[in-house]
């Protein structure tokens, strides 16, 4: 089984800035959308790259994110 968060579609167009695709979360009723599916329903996974803001938080390591 997996655990997926769902997103909204892609939009038309990637940023101008930096040629990648934005994309949010999908909420119902104020709640993150989620469902298990077996795995093999899988077509592909993703990476995902976090919006920072103008600094990362310098107690951010990999062992805390």
């Amino acid at each position: 089984l997996a655990y997926i968060e769902w997103f909204k579609p892609f939009p038309s167009t990637p940023d101008s800035r930096h040629g990648m695709y934005k994309i949010n979360c999908l909420v119902r009723s104020g709640e993150r959308v989620a469902s298990i599916i077996p795995i093999s329903n899988t077509v592909c996974s993703v990476h995902l790259i976090p919006k920072f803001g103008p600094v990362v938080p310098h107690h951010w390591t990999s062992n805390n994110v």
